[in-house]
């Protein structure tokens, strides 16, 4: 295959799948993953594709919502270590909310040994993995988002609005240089400003693939959180 067939056909993989990562794109077209890098590269230079957490999107698709399947997967090891430094904050006894992000989730594994906890969330993943009996799950309700395994919505946000939190855990696809934290999902953004707003902690968990980047919809900024958790030190801590 001549690199112009092989590049539309990563355009026409990325049409169908929205995103894929590096090495799905290799297997797909029966080459290496260093030829695939160059042909992402050569293609975010005529603006057609972007990068994003190791994989590639097309740049038509920068401002939707990545798949949680994608999500999952990548930089794994570094949302394991963060969700077990989150998952140390929970206190025996705490009322928490989850939200539905695939770095909080991991602290259920964390969270298993814990004691009389309540874990309110939208995420339909994590109702699943709880195996203690001393954990307590309170769903949100509201509309079920298949794809991202979710719920969202007036029903969810009035839900959690007659509850009130110990502390709150939440992430999302970017945090700017300046401390603005945003996402693509108008809906689960919606949310989370009504989790952060009826818990006593906000906590939100980041790697640094999320560092500098800036989502259509703003949540918070980091003044607005008692503390962040990222792998890397955060850019406003350099001269401190």
């Amino acid at each position: 295959m001549i690199i112009l067939e092989r590049r539309e056909r990563i355009l026409e993989i990325l049409e169908k799948k929205r995103t894929a990562s590096i090495h799905e794109l290799a297997v797909m077209l029966f080459t290496s993953e260093a030829s695939i890098r160059r042909d992402v590269e050569a293609l975010e230079k005529t603006g057609q594709v972007r990068r994003i957490y190791g994989g590639v999107m097309l740049e038509k698709y920068h401002n939707s919502v990545v798949p949680l399947g994608f999500r999952e997967g990548e930089n794994s090891q570094i949302k394991e270590e963060l969700a077990r430094r989150a998952a140390e904050m929970v206190q025996d006894g705490d009322t928490i909310m989850l939200d539905a992000s695939s770095t909080v989730r991991r602290m259920i594994k964390y969270l298993n040994g814990k004691r009389g906890i309540k874990i309110v969330t939208n995420n339909l993943r994590i109702f699943s993995e709880v195996i203690s009996p001393d954990i307590h799950l309170y769903c949100t309700g509201g509309i079920f988002d298949a794809q991202n395994a979710l719920l969202y919505g007036a029903a969810s946000e009035r839900y959690i609005r007659a509850l009130n939190a110990d502390k709150c855990f939440f992430s999302s696809q970017g945090i700017s240089l300046e401390g603005k934290i945003s996402d693509a999902s108008e809906e689960e953004t919606s949310l989370r400003r009504v989790m952060l707003s009826h818990a006593e902690k906000k906590i939100f968990l980041c790697d640094d693939s999320k560092l500098g980047v800036k989502r259509m919809f703003t949540l918070c900024g980091k003044e607005d959180v008692d503390e962040i958790i990222c792998n890397v030190k955060l850019p406003w801590e350099e001269n401190e």
